[in-house]
């Protein structure tokens, strides 16, 4: 009998600590979405102009830079981005699943804002948009990015108010990977 006892404890001690290797929870992994970033990891410069629209007159022209990388984990990229040499913007790029969309929240350094957007990304494309106040009215921007290359985008932002349903051009230009 006192055979039988230890032979079941053992049996049960061993059934535990299979148990509990078993159990032993996999890491998080980023969502398989977030692989359509990868495109933009490296460095950037940026050139555009601004459009003629009912919001503006156009024809501004701008440069900057941009760093974007995959912070430890792959669960967000973020991005630097430089205008005259000088940080300007920190960018956080994720991923909700629950949404199916992507989150992009920016942190202006010469303006002391904070913007908020969200995306889609689909066959080389992707889409963000923002709520805003544009002239003073409530609206909408919206981001197109287009790939045109491996290392090269193209780019148009609208903008649109609710007594202005149609989307404006504001800006437009490219960007282009140098490294």
């Amino acid at each position: 009998m006192k055979h039988t006892s230890t032979i079941c404890l053992a049996l049960a001690m061993l059934g535990a600590i299979s148990a509990a290797a078993q159990t032993k929870p996999l890491p998080p992994q980023p969502d398989p979405e977030l692989k359509k970033q990868d495109f933009f990891v490296g460095n950037w410069t940026l050139e555009g102009k601004s459009v003629a629209s009912p919001f503006g007159p156009g024809g501004q022209t701008f440069k900057s830079t941009e760093n974007l990388e995959w912070m430890p984990g792959g669960f967000f990229m973020l991005a630097h981005s430089y205008a005259e040499g000088k940080l300007a913007e920190l960018t956080i790029i994720g991923y909700d699943p629950e949404e199916k969309a992507f989150t992009h929240t920016s942190y202006n350094s010469t303006a002391g804002k904070i913007e908020r957007w969200r995306g889609i990304a689909e066959d080389g494309s992707w889409t963000w948009i923002r709520e805003a106040t544009i002239a003073g009215k409530p609206g909408q921007v919206r981001l197109s990015i287009k790939r045109t290359s491996p290392r090269s985008y193209s780019f148009v932002e609208e903008v649109k108010t609710a007594d202005r349903g149609d989307w404006s051009p504001v800006a437009e230009g490219t960007g282009t990977k140098t490294n």
